[in-house]
């Protein structure tokens, strides 16, 4: 070991120490000593909250695999037969408008949940969330397994969006609360490695399907049942949120989750994180001037902060995700791919590579700089795409296909970023007593903005092909500039930090380089243990 690493080790043992805390010291301690670890270090140390973490996501397999079925097996034979209308000459065809409705029932489903999903989170906590999230899910997989119509088809998207909303709602917050500063971003993003997963297992199955057994759609439903199997095995022990414990007064449940996620940390003071927790939310709660309401997310600086997350909720919807991935199977068909679930399966894998590197990336790099970048490349390629109409890429130009292909796994990878952005930062920017409550209203636009593109795009595709790229490259350019503006970066922030830099009316743009007072307040704590 080199004298340099000698004393990195030395510096960090100085915050992870077993000495007796000197709670004089850190009355007033609102973020952790641990975010001075460095990233491999902290998961490590943090080994058994991270995999609570991964269980919790195992439900976003089922949102994988939810979102890979519809997309895929509308061009099934076996689908199309079933839940056809008859044509001239005897041809069945799937009607646009079921189509659209079946996808725009999938958000639907979403804002059914978002009525009162944070009012029972907030109520009777996170976990009995999760049990909700099972049972619509369990419905809606029965009813995709025996639909012999295109309405009883709509009521189970409806039951999974239902679902797929509560998941959305309550494992960001769930994540957020139970990780360090110092992985959070990786952690919370890394669902969507568990829902490309379950995208790439879906596409693979409709891929095989087509080739060996084009009329029989009902494998690919079947396996449905194994993601939901596997989330209630794995949601069974997971520990309730300390934060949910604290914000009801609940000390001694609380102590008790913290022990269940953190029993195994060497030096970890169970007294000293509480206080953290407790004086964060003591401290937004005298900003509320009163309990925390729905309202209160609109006033003040909960506005702008609502503000932003719900420009990255719209952000996702008008950035292409309806005409390249939703509908990338028809998309693919109507651009003459020979094989258009290939060109699904190919795009799943990049999404998977993309989240894998933006799960790294987010807490070692940072996020402001990164969404922003993949951002301003989503609108370039959507006017690419756009522009590819004109060089026959539609009507049998082998290498303008090619190059639509090429282009669309490059716009999947940057969109995969600005997607997680939206779920990260709605679990990061709101303060922690309006967290479940800002949550629905900013994934309500998201549904809103799903069912206005969902209803739009395939007639579009129909009308428009390829040229479709540039109506969503117009709403997303100005979209761009204002998160170029107000998109913070909020990478190893605590809570109590990110409610700092908005009181002290810090630009966006400054948060990386600006010291705040519960960091100054953590390093004399420290230096004060060390003298100790």
């Amino acid at each position: 070991m080199t004298t340099l690493e000698h004393e990195a080790e030395k510096h960090e043992a100085t915050h992870v120490e077993l000495a007796k805390v000197d709670h004089s010291a850190s009355d007033g301690l609102v973020k952790s000593r641990f975010d001075e670890l460095s990233i491999p270090r902290t998961v490590w140390v943090f080994r058994r909250a991270v995999f609570y973490s991964l269980c919790v996501y195992t439900g976003y397999m089922m949102e994988g695999f939810e979102l890979g079925a519809g997309g895929s097996v509308i061009a099934n034979a076996g689908f199309i037969k079933q839940f056809g209308d008859g044509g001239g000459g005897g041809v069945r065809a799937l009607n646009p408008t079921w189509v659209s409705t079946w996808s725009a029932f999938l958000n639907i489903g979403q804002m059914v949940t978002f009525t009162h999903i944070g009012w029972v989170a907030d109520r009777f906590g996170r976990k009995f969330s999760f049990y909700i999230a099972w049972l619509w899910l369990i419905v809606g997989c029965t009813l995709l397994n025996t639909a012999k119509s295109p309405p009883v088809w709509a009521i189970a998207k409806l039951c999974n969006g239902a679902g797929i909303g509560v998941l959305q709602i309550t494992c960001q917050v769930y994540i957020m609360e139970i990780v360090p500063n110092r992985i959070r971003g990786g952690m919370v993003t890394f669902q969507a490695v568990w829902s490309n997963i379950g995208g790439i297992i879906v596409s693979v199955m409709m891929q095989r399907l087509n080739t060996n057994h084009p009329d029989n759609y009902l494998l690919a439903m079947r396996i449905l049942w194994g993601p939901i199997v596997l989330m209630l095995a794995c949601w069974a022990f997971i520990p309730e949120s300390p934060w949910y414990h604290a914000k009801r007064g609940n000390k001694e449940a609380a102590m008790k989750s913290l022990h269940r996620l953190y029993g195994n940390v060497e030096g970890f003071d169970f007294e000293e994180e509480y206080g953290i927790i407790a004086r964060t939310l003591e401290h937004e709660k005298e900003r509320l001037n009163n309990a925390p309401k729905f309202v209160d997310i609109f006033k003040g600086l909960n506005l702008k902060r609502t503000l932003i997350v719900m420009l990255l909720s719209a952000a996702q919807q008008l950035a292409g995700l309806a005409i390249i991935s939703t509908y990338s199977t028809y998309f693919f068909s109507l651009a003459g791919l020979q094989d258009p679930f290939l060109g699904s399966v190919i795009l799943s894998c990049c999404n998977l590579i993309a989240v894998i590197a933006w799960s790294i990336a987010s807490d070692a790099i940072g996020r402001r700089w990164i969404i922003n970048v993949c951002q301003t490349f989503c609108v370039l390629i959507l006017f690419t795409v756009g522009g590819l109409w004109w060089t026959g890429a539609t009507s049998g130009n082998a290498a303008a296909g090619t190059a639509l292909l090429v282009i669309c796994c490059l716009w999947t990878m940057a969109f995969q970023v600005v997607g997680m952005s939206y779920y990260l930062y709605s679990a990061e920017i709101p303060n922690a007593q309006l967290r479940i409550k800002t949550g629905p209203v900013c994934f309500l636009v998201n549904s809103i903005f799903g069912i206005a593109t969902c209803y739009a795009t395939p007639p579009m595709l129909l009308a428009m092909s390829l040229k479709t790229g540039f109506v969503f490259g117009a709403f997303s350019f100005p979209i761009c500039i204002l998160m170029w503006l107000y998109l913070p970066e909020t990478k190893g922030r605590s809570a109590a930090e990110i409610d700092e830099l908005y009181e002290r009316k810090i630009p966006a743009w400054r948060w990386s380089k600006t010291v705040t007072e519960a960091e100054e307040t953590m390093h004399a704590a420290a230096q004060s243990r060390a003298v100790q």
